[in-house]
């Protein structure tokens, strides 16, 4: 049996442990929400930390480390001392740092970036080897990674010097700088969403006026290939068969 075989083999039979906790952390964070079980959100976080954790630790960065227990800490913290909505603040903290590692690692030298794995196989190699697509992607890739990692320091700044109901004024920290507490009550809630939202519709309109030199699918298309190649898209497995 040749290598790339076994290596197909190998991606086929491999469980796909990220996408799996991602997935329990998003129905932890749903059933918490609609429950108003706070402790289901923070297990939903906390379940997300651990398995950030490896990938973490693998980069031996001394910074990574710091920022990985500096979340660690304003979800448990609070959780211990009997403050399960304080901890709940982490929640979108810890969610978008984590998301905007995933686009960030895929972009170190040797690796394929992120966006350009999930066109190659969503729509196969031959798309990926069209004028200006390669570039792209791994543009788009940077463009998450820095966003998400923007968005989540944000929400780290809101959650520690909102006043009144951060972090630092509810145990009565002194805080360099004071954010308007009406923050919380909207940036974490409908805020976020909207950043997102925002920046989905304005990649896709720059991506067609971009690339316009090359053919589009039409969106039905494109989510009825997403659907179908979402196995192989989180197995890792080269390009559409």
């Amino acid at each position: 049996m040749s290598t790339r075989a076994v290596q197909r083999q190998s991606a086929a039979t491999r469980v796909p442990w990220l996408p799996l906790v991602l997935l329990a952390c998003g129905l932890l964070a749903l059933a918490g929400g609609l429950s108003h079980w706070h402790e289901l959100s923070v297990a939903a976080a906390a379940l997300l930390l651990l398995a950030w954790l490896p990938s973490v630790w693998r980069r031996r960065s001394i910074m990574a480390l710091a920022m990985w227990a500096l979340l660690a800490a304003l979800l448990l913290v609070p959780a211990l001392t009997g403050r399960p909505v304080l901890a709940l603040m982490a929640l979108p903290v810890v969610f978008l740092a984590a998301v905007g590692w995933l686009f960030a690692r895929t972009l170190r030298a040797g690796a394929e970036p992120l966006i350009t794995r999930f066109v190659r196989v969503i729509e196969g190699e031959v798309r990926v080897n069209l004028p200006g697509v390669r570039g792209y992607t791994r543009g788009v890739t940077l463009f998450w990674a820095c966003l998400l990692g923007a968005m989540a320091l944000l929400s780290l700044l809101i959650a520690l010097f909102a006043v009144p109901g951060g972090w630092l004024s509810t145990f009565g920290v002194a805080a360099p700088f004071a954010l308007p507490g009406s923050m919380l009550a909207w940036y974490p809630e409908a805020g976020c969403w909207v950043v997102l939202l925002v920046a989905f519709a304005g990649e896709y309109a720059f991506r067609r006026w971009h690339l316009r030199h090359i053919p589009h699918p039409p969106v039905r298309r494109f989510v009825a290939q997403i659907v179908q190649r979402w196995p192989a898209l989180v197995r890792g497995e080269d390009g559409a068969a």
